[in-house]
């Protein structure tokens, strides 16, 4: 995982919020129906848009990523934003959660075989009985668009591979599908784009 921290630092150290300081518009869909006060785990978070969002909403929020840079820019945005998130600065191939979660939420997280599957599984595992897992990937059918996400197939994401996935695990499936939208994140993500959408509850 070295490369890819590697990888992430050389992006988030440019000036600015590579991705914006927006939420994306899915998570924040599913963060606007939680009650104040929710413990939420925000996986892949770089620079803090999600969590900040959810922690502006009174929820108490940790931000997990291999980049100490995204990180330092998380904190900033926190503070900037007159809230307080907790960062963890950790490969997810590594990190054990210690505790439970109301919910878990990840955009756009690249995650290959077999770690993904390891990933999700261990995720719901540490909900909350009635815990949300819910994200935003790229689908394979991004690959050959120029709008965002990486250009390795094993990184990208379709509804039945996860589906594999979820059908092993303690959960509801509340939604899981592949559909086109507008994205319109930082420099990082722009234009029509390719996504898998998937909301889970244990």
């Amino acid at each position: 995982m070295s490369d890819q921290r590697e990888f992430w630092n050389e992006r988030y150290e440019r000036e600015g919020y590579f991705y914006g300081k927006e939420p994306n518009r899915y998570l924040a869909s599913h963060i606007d129906t939680l009650e104040a006060g929710k413990e939420i785990l925000f996986l892949g978070e770089g620079e803090g848009r999600n969590a900040v969002y959810a922690a502006k909403a009174g929820h108490r929020v940790t931000a997990l990523d291999a980049s100490d840079i995204g990180l330092a820019k998380a904190s900033a945005l926190a503070q900037s934003a007159g809230c307080t998130i907790t960062c963890i600065h950790a490969d997810l191939e590594e990190w054990e959660p210690s505790g439970h979660y109301d919910a878990i939420f990840c955009s756009f997280l690249h995650l290959a075989e077999p770690l993904r599957s390891d990933v999700f599984s261990k995720m719901i595992q540490h909900l909350k009985s009635g815990g949300l897992f819910a994200g935003e990937f790229f689908s394979i059918h991004q690959l050959p668009r120029t709008t965002g996400g990486p250009k390795d197939e094993t990184l990208l994401y379709t509804a039945d591979a996860l589906r594999s996935i979820l059908e092993h695990t303690p959960c509801e499936i509340l939604e899981l599908c592949e559909i086109e939208t507008e994205l319109n994140e930082g420099r990082g993500h722009i234009g029509i784009a390719s996504v898998v959408r998937m909301a889970v509850r244990k």
